[in-house]
């Protein structure tokens, strides 16, 4: 079967909705958040926390710092994807089997010394820089965050033998702040926001290129990708399956490129609800808070995007009257 990216020449599918590092684009919002992560693990800081609405960028941020670990032969690092323990002791071995040990069941004091030595003989005598992520933190109840905190007390005088990464939904920085004596360890708070249209065009763009698109051509029109800026309401994961969605319906249609009418036949397929229309500040404010390291988008798709009235407004107020117009 004939995929619907090799329509438009490419050689891979440009809205897969997984985090490949292949396709990871580095926003000014996103290269400010990953050098927070790298400078606190590289100073040996212990603990910090990555939040961010569904659909954010957590799980890309993620997969993209976990690929420069990789890179790095003196970086241990392990990752837990469900931090949903039963209890102490399991989680404590399930924290030893991601670093490649298996420890037997015991007593929650043996467990926690047998990791104390474990993370001493590869942070000191190996001299490595050890990284636990874990996933899904909110999801962490009260004694594995104590869990965490014990374990973040084995240190040497120069560092923290274990760097803890919290990557989870917002309601963990209110998990955090409720237990005082973690909140104390946090060395960096890191909040991912929606994407501003300049910074979420950047992406769907750079995402085109990485899939074989060469520069200087272009699939979407102005009004086509700005429309799918503002629907996504500036989320990556929503713009990313909104534009697949565009695409594929261009495809079958054997059109020559992705136009309003496809995002409109898009929008019918993916929008199980409302999606709510983002109205924007006037263009002055908007122009003064936009990064200027941002990579230029086309003033068209630029200037389509700052209208809260253009063409995709009306296409939402027909297919959702309820919510076109709402701000987010």
């Amino acid at each position: 079967m004939r995929r619907y990216f090799t329509h438009f020449g490419l050689a891979r599918d440009p809205f897969l909705d997984t985090a490949d590092p292949e396709f990871f684009c580095e926003t000014p919002h996103v290269r400010e958040a990953i050098g927070r992560l790298e400078s606190s693990v590289a100073d040996g800081r212990g603990l910090v926390a990555v939040t961010g609405p569904v659909g954010a960028g957590k799980t890309s941020l993620s997969a993209a710092f976990e690929l420069r670990c990789l890179k790095d032969d003196a970086i241990t690092f392990g990752k837990i994807l469900d931090p949903t323990f039963g209890g102490e002791t399991e989680m404590l071995i399930a924290i030893g089997k991601v670093f490649g040990v298996n420890l037997p069941p015991r007593s929650s004091a043996s467990l926690k010394n047998a990791l104390k030595n474990l993370f001493f003989d590869m942070g000191v005598l190996e001299n490595r820089t050890i990284i636990l992520i874990v996933d899904e933190a909110q999801l962490l109840e009260p004694f594995g965050l104590e869990i965490l905190r014990l374990l973040l007390n084995y240190q040497v005088p120069e560092k923290k033998l274990l760097n803890v990464l919290l990557f989870g939904q917002p309601e963990l920085d209110e998990r955090i702040r409720a237990k005082q004596n973690v909140a104390d360890r946090v060395d960096q708070w890191i909040e991912l926001r929606a994407l501003d249209p300049s910074e979420l065009t950047l992406l769907l763009q750079h995402r085109l290129h990485r899939a074989g698109l060469p520069e200087g051509q272009r699939i979407f029109s102005d009004e086509a990708l700005a429309g799918v800026v503002h629907a996504s309401g500036g989320y990556p994961r929503r713009a990313i399956v909104l534009a697949h969605a565009a695409m594929a319906a261009a495809a079958e249609a054997g059109a020559g490129g992705v136009f309003t009418e496809h995002l409109e036949e898009a929008l019918r397929r993916t929008a199980t609800r409302a999606i709510p229309f983002v109205k924007d500040e006037p263009a002055a404010d908007t122009a003064a808070t936009e990064p200027a390291s941002a990579a230029p988008a086309s003033e068209a798709a630029l200037e389509a995007a700052r209208k809260p009235q253009g063409w995709w407004a009306g296409l939402l107020q027909r297919l959702f009257p309820s919510t076109a117009g709402e701000r987010r």
